[in-house]
Order: structure tokens, then sequence, then C-alpha cells
């Protein structure tokens, strides 16, 4: 759905605007491939996405991140990893750091909306110039809460605050 072409002008014009541009991709083949973002601030692929696009199944995960970040000039990166969680990974002047973020649900009922929840926070703390890890930790607990329902429903404040009440 998105080509070259709106790429480009969003890109023109979050340079323009000084704004975020924030990517998920969406693909179960090499339709969608995460490599045509460049220069975006985040972007959020799962490993499979991010194998496809690079063509490499056998790269750890450390080198195929940090491969998909020099190849797309992206500032930050969240590598999903379904079950298993995902990794952040910040590029700052002293290199990449990177976290890894546990799946916190040990009983998922739908994953669907676990990476659109992780999504809304990141864009969201990013946008307002807070700091990537602890906005990740912050999208780790959305996540959690996105499976454990039954579709893709909004998650409410309410629910983020009982959820880090009960972790804490």
């Amino acid at each position: 759905v998105i080509t070259p072409k709106i790429i480009s002008k969003v890109v023109e014009l979050s340079n323009k605007y000084n704004f975020r541009i924030f990517g998920d991709t969406q693909c179960s083949s090499q339709i969608g491939l995460v490599t045509k973002f460049k220069n975006f601030s985040l972007l959020c692929p799962n490993e499979k996405e991010a194998r496809i696009a690079l063509q490499d199944k056998e790269s750890g995960l450390e080198s195929l991140s940090n491969n998909l970040i020099s190849v797309t000039n992206s500032e930050m990166l969240i590598m999903k990893l379904g079950a298993q969680g995902f990794i952040a990974f910040d590029p700052n002047l002293e290199g990449i750091t990177s976290q890894s973020f546990p799946a916190l649900s040990s009983n998922p009922v739908d994953v669907s909306g676990a990476g659109d929840s992780l999504l809304a926070v990141m864009a969201t703390a990013l946008s307002t110039e807070k700091k990537f890890m602890p906005a990740a930790a912050i999208g780790c607990c959305m996540s959690a809460i996105a499976v454990e329902n039954m579709g893709n429903k909004p998650i409410y404040a309410s629910q983020l605050k009982d959820f880090l009440s009960n972790i804490l």
C-alpha cells in the first residue's frame, strides 16, 4: 500500500517539519520489505521480516539488527521476537545499546494487537521526547495486556496502572 513515492514524501515532510516517523511492517512475503523504510525514527519489524528483507537466514539477532539499522539508517529499532518478547536497539555515540524485554504474559489469549500496542506506546513516548528504553519497558507491559484479550482492543491507562502495580 505504501509506495516508494509516498515514503519519500513522508520523509521529506518529516525533515521539513521536524516530526518523527515510525514504521511497523506486516509481511509474510517479500512484498513488504522493511528495508524500504529509510531514515525513520523507529522501525519495529519481527525477526522473520528482517531476515526476508536482508536475505539473511543465518546471522545472530544482534548482527541482523545492526545490519538493518545500517541499511535503513533508522534512529532506533525494536526487533520483535513473538513469544520471546523483543529486543530494543538504541544507536548512540558509544555504539548501539540493546536491551531484551521478555514477553510478560504466560498465557496469551490472542497475539493480535501486541505489536500495535507496542508501536503506539513508542510513538507516543518518543514524540513527547521521552527516553527510549523506559518507553520500551512500558511498551512491553502494554503488549502483555494486549495478548491477554481476544481481538485488537484499546488498552486504557487504568489497565496499565493495574498491570504495573501487580508486577512492581
